[in-house]
């Protein structure tokens, strides 16, 4: 940032604001598309629900990836620590582990892994090796691997959160067991980033 640079102020709004929110928003967006060339993107005021919205007026193709990149820019952090993290699995022979997504402006989407990669997961953050596991767990093996990662996780990463839902093997759709790894938040992901990287590698 120069001297000539305004600091840059983070606006905390009701999850409803009112139209004079809306308009100084509206007003805020305009500028810093103005100051980034892009001002013939016009934000309006949208008054025809009963929450005011601000629309983007007249938006050709140029302006559209204008935008993009400038979005992209702002994000490149994001992407670039999803990078390292996809990077670290494959380094711990995580092939099957989905591939990190960036989720919005502050979090990164990890996907559904089986039981038998997060039993792997787990013991890379620094679990005991549990009982071999069947070809298809059933749930009282698949609940002992979930409690596992979920314990390695906070301990490996200094008490980071990271929301998890096990999903045990479902006769009626054949489906095999696994367990949803929800978005993490920035935080949560370089303190795994640095765990893996800690971790022996095998």
């Amino acid at each position: 940032m120069t001297d000539n640079e305004p600091p840059q102020q983070r606006v905390f709004l009701a999850p409803q604001s009112t139209h004079e929110e809306t308009l100084v928003a509206a007003g805020s967006l305009y500028k810093a598309l103005d100051a980034a060339g892009l001002g013939d993107i016009r934000p309006i005021l949208d008054y025809t629900r009963d929450e005011p919205w601000v629309k983007l007026h007249r938006i050709d193709a140029r302006q559209a990836t204008q935008l993009e990149h400038l979005v992209r820019k702002g994000m490149d952090g994001n992407y670039t620590l999803a990078q390292e993290l996809h990077c670290v699995l494959l380094d711990h022979g995580l092939a099957d582990f989905p591939v990190p997504v960036v989720c919005g402006l502050d979090r990164i989407a990890l996907g559904e892994i089986s039981i038998h990669t997060a039993e792997r997961l787990a013991c890379i953050l620094g679990a005991e090796p549990g009982p071999e596991l069947a070809d298809v767990p059933d749930w009282p093996e698949s609940n002992a691997v979930y409690d596992r990662l979920n314990a390695a996780f906070k301990t490996a990463t200094d008490g980071a959160f990271m929301d998890m839902h096990l999903h045990s093997y479902c006769r009626r759709c054949d489906g095999d067991p696994g367990i949803q790894l929800v978005a993490i938040k920035l935080d949560a992901a370089r303190q795994f980033v640095k765990a893996l990287r800690d971790a022996p590698r095998p």
